[in-house]
């Protein structure tokens, strides 16, 4: 498709979802750095579920209240850039919301953005992220798919008791694109929910953050690869095994606390 097309959609998207930021549930963030496919997706992918989205971008967070919102949402996307353009002021305004009760879901780049380190292709990357993931987040995983390669990926579900995945079945298969090992340190309270199959490695977790929770997932649940309701060409030539959205449902109302064992 196009670029023009895209910033078509792009443009249509933000002038709608200004109309309606006072109102919505879910803030997504969407500036430099962030994927044009994963913005649109994910906005499906909530719309799907149920919540109203906003577009927000790094001056709205560093300048403005995210008290209106119920989760604050990063998706794919450049995480290094993410830190570039927020504050320390706005990370901590992100900070705080969660802490007070707010929700977090970072998928990808919006998951890397998590941890207290951050490397990229072996090497730490000199930025201040968000550091509410108490460990490293660590990628590509090359023995998964070498960047810039995206694949369909096996992840291993690790916790049925979680009420997030206490329905799932045993794995999923779920859109790999340059995503993170999420690496909790040693004795970080977090749950594991699911691993990267071939590796082994966390790759679903949820936590909590003061009073809010944190979902973080390193692969791309939003794509749905053999369907058109993403709004997105991007991925169809893959074979999905199966929508990841009804997972993503469960993952947005653990995070809003409307989902407990």
């Amino acid at each position: 498709m196009k670029r023009t097309h895209w910033v078509s959609v792009i443009l249509l998207l933000l002038c709608t979802c200004s109309k309606q930021i006072q109102a919505a549930d879910i803030a997504l963030y969407s500036d430099r750095g962030t994927g044009e496919v994963c913005v649109i997706a994910t906005v499906r992918m909530f719309e799907w579920i149920g919540y109203k989205v906003a577009l927000i971008d790094a001056d709205f967070i560093n300048n403005r209240d995210l008290n209106d919102f119920r989760i604050v949402c990063f998706p794919g996307g450049n995480m290094y850039q993410y830190a570039q353009d927020i504050t320390s002021s706005g990370m901590e305004k992100v900070r705080e919301f969660i802490n007070n009760g707010g929700g977090y879901i970072g998928i990808c780049g919006g998951a890397y953005f998590t941890g207290r380190r951050v490397k990229w292709q072996g090497r730490q990357l000199p930025m201040s992220p968000l550091a509410i993931f108490p460990g490293t987040t660590q990628g590509p995983v090359d023995d998964i798919a070498p960047y810039p390669d995206c694949v369909m990926c096996k992840i291993k579900i690790t916790d049925h008791q979680h009420p997030v995945v206490q329905t799932e079945p045993d794995s999923a298969w779920i859109m790999y694109c340059y995503g993170p090992m999420l690496l909790p340190d040693s004795g970080a309270d977090v749950q594991i929910l699911g691993e990267y199959d071939s590796v082994g490695k966390p790759a679903v977790i949820a936590f909590a953050y003061g009073a809010g929770r944190v979902f973080i997932i390193g692969t791309h649940p939003e794509v749905e690869e053999d369907s058109d309701r993403d709004g997105i060409a991007f991925g169809d030539d893959f074979n999905d095994k199966g929508s990841d959205w009804e997972l993503m449902r469960k993952a947005t109302l653990w995070c809003l606390g409307e989902l407990d064992d």
